[in-house]
């Protein structure tokens, strides 16, 4: 009797193995790149304290642990010399913060048992979660890339070279330096990452409806770490709706199957709609006021002209997104040919996407703060990156000329130079130093900020924003300057460097030497009053060592997949159809 056999995506690449073998082989790859990542993150994280917002999704996660309650007491002085406790609620959901709950357990533990000669080991691991976060969007970048080229054998490209457009995605993008942040957009971005990833799987795979609950799942949870992504739900249904009625059509989806995936899918919003409904009720009294109801948010909201918000996000001189992550114009380039041959996952990148940049653009933070970079854009990167995938087939093909390849090798390479050389510039300098100066010491405006009932203004940073001289790019570069600079050259000189001085030299900076330092935790300004306090040099030295030893050993194992018989190089046919 003759059995029919079960079909098979193609496959990434010329390999002989069964297709869960590929798959196994795929996972493998993203988690020792994950790893590589990750350590190397780690050796590379930041020397300061999470200020600010960051400081207080940690604190209600803190809470939380050692209370079982979302609000933090404060202590305040009042009058005769004494003191009150008080209850502060914050205006953020609960999301980031319970993602929060397992690494600030660890880091309490840590904080109780290290010694001084070890102080500063519960700093990298709090620090390991933004580190995770990153790593773990880079490894879905590049389970994407496979994933896609097994279903669309145009987009397909060799292990190698989606290894290395992960690689990229890690350090030379804004996700090196979101690995050293606490804010919700890291966490956001990878759970839409990962809503995203599992819908492919679920169109691709006849795996019953497991991706897509997942998919739905990340989804909310997603929201729940930030309401403002909501708007990109409907594309994810969409997709989601219709991947299930094809599969339903075409026989690998059972109708009665398709019940049962509504209410998974929707349970998980409903749970996380009533917490948070409880939270603002208890911060609050209303289930409705959800805290961005005070300061500027209640004062202006989404009062930015969406013009204005559009042409901040992607061609200002201090906030545009690629000028934060050059590498991502490889998505526009890839964009085209990656719409031909995948237009539903095209559109379904797009429908997430653009909704969620329109509303930001009419928002009167549309920039994000007092921050490095974008981070409210940041889960564009490992999209971009994974529709570039076609701008980078030509490292597989066996058809190039010596000299084509070499020029495309050349264009390639710098601009992963410039990339890299952006990152340096957000991760050597602490990122608030820069807004502190301009808040502190510069007479830019009439205020240096927004002072309610004074200067209402709704971006008091509009020379940052706009005037290339003001750029965070230009002040971090001369901030390292400075800082290489500050034991040799006085404060007036460093000061008359600060490139906005050439349009006003009034705008010359005062106390400059304040705002100094290198902001890397092995070599911070920290070390020298903790080896004072009786830390040890060994131990700081060792640790670091033993992460990059971590890291070398995870690109290692990562580099054995590479020599195996079963990857070679893809030869790709680019012959076009009359």
């Amino acid at each position: 009797m003759n059995v029919p056999r079960r079909k098979t995506l193609p496959s990434t690449s010329a390999d002989p193995k069964p297709v869960h073998d590929r798959r196994g082989r795929d996972l493998a790859i993203a988690l020792w790149l994950g790893l590589a990542l990750f350590f190397f993150y780690l050796l590379s994280t930041s020397a300061h304290q999470p200020t600010g917002d960051e400081e207080e999704y940690i604190a209600v996660a803190a809470s939380l642990i050692t209370t079982g309650s979302p609000a933090v007491t404060k202590v305040e002085p009042i009058a005769n010399g004494r003191n009150q406790v008080v209850k502060t609620y914050f205006k953020y959901p609960l999301g980031h913060s319970l993602m929060l709950l397992p690494i600030v357990s660890l880091q309490m533990i840590a904080d109780r048992l290290m010694s001084i000669a070890f102080g500063f080991v519960p700093h990298l691991v709090l620090n390991a979660f933004p580190a995770l976060l990153s790593a773990a969007m880079s490894a879905l970048v590049f389970l994407l890339i496979t994933a896609s080229g097994r279903a669309h054998p145009e987009l397909s490209v060799s292990r190698l070279t989606a290894a290395l457009i992960a690689l990229a995605t890690g350090l030379a993008t804004q996700l090196w330096p979101a690995s050293r942040t606490f804010f919700a957009d890291n966490s956001v971005a990878l759970l839409l990452t990962l809503a995203i990833y599992a819908l492919v799987k679920f169109r691709h795979e006849s795996a019953g409806i497991g991706w897509a609950v997942l998919s739905a799942g990340a989804a909310a949870m997603m929201v729940f770490c930030k309401t403002l992504l909501i708007v990109a739900c409907p594309a994810l249904a969409a997709y989601g709706l219709w991947v299930a009625s094809e599969q339903v059509k075409s026989g690998r989806l059972a109708k009665r199957s398709l019940k049962k995936l509504g209410i998974l899918s929707a349970l998980p919003f409903f749970v996380l709609v009533a917490v948070q409904l409880w939270h603002n009720d208890v911060r609050y009294g209303s289930i409705w006021v959800s805290g961005y109801h005070e300061g500027r948010d209640g004062s202006f909201g989404f009062a930015t002209p969406i013009w204005v918000g559009l042409y901040g996000i992607f061609f200002s001189s201090g906030r545009s997104f690629f000028l934060y992550s050059p590498l991502c114009l490889l998505g526009l380039l890839g964009a085209r040919e990656f719409h031909k041959h995948a237009p539903a996952e095209f559109f379904l990148t797009l429908g997430v996407s653009v909704p969620v940049i329109l509303t930001y653009a009419m928002w009167w933070s549309w920039h994000g703060g007092w921050e490095w970079g974008t981070r409210f854009y940041i889960f564009l990167i490992p999209l971009l990156m994974w529709i570039s995938v076609t701008a980078w087939r030509w490292i597989d093909r066996t058809d190039l000329s010596a000299k084509a390849r070499r020029i495309r090798l050349i264009l390639l390479a710098a601009l992963v130079a410039v990339s890299l050389f952006v990152q340096l510039l957000g991760n050597l300098i602490h990122p608030i130093a820069y807004w502190r100066m301009t808040g502190s010491d510069l007479r830019v405006l009439e205020h240096p900020m927004y002072q309610k009932g004074d200067w209402e203004i709704r971006d008091d940073m509009p020379f940052a924003h706009f005037v290339p001289e003001f750029s965070p790019i230009a002040a971090h570069a001369w901030l390292i300057w400075a800082t290489w600079n500050r034991h040799t050259l006085g404060e007036q000189a460093l000061a008359n460097r600060a490139p906005w001085t050439s349009l006003n030299p009034k705008w010359v900076p005062t106390h400059v030497k304040d705002y100094l330092g290198y902001d890397v935790w092995f070599i911070g300004d920290w070390v020298k009053p903790w080896l004072g306090r009786g830390g040890s040099l060994t131990s700081l030295v060792l640790v670091a060592i033993a992460l990059a030893i971590l890291s070398a050993f995870s690109v290692r194992k990562l580099l054995l997949f590479f020599r195996q018989p079963d990857f070679p190089a893809m030869p790709i046919s680019h012959s076009r159809k009359k």
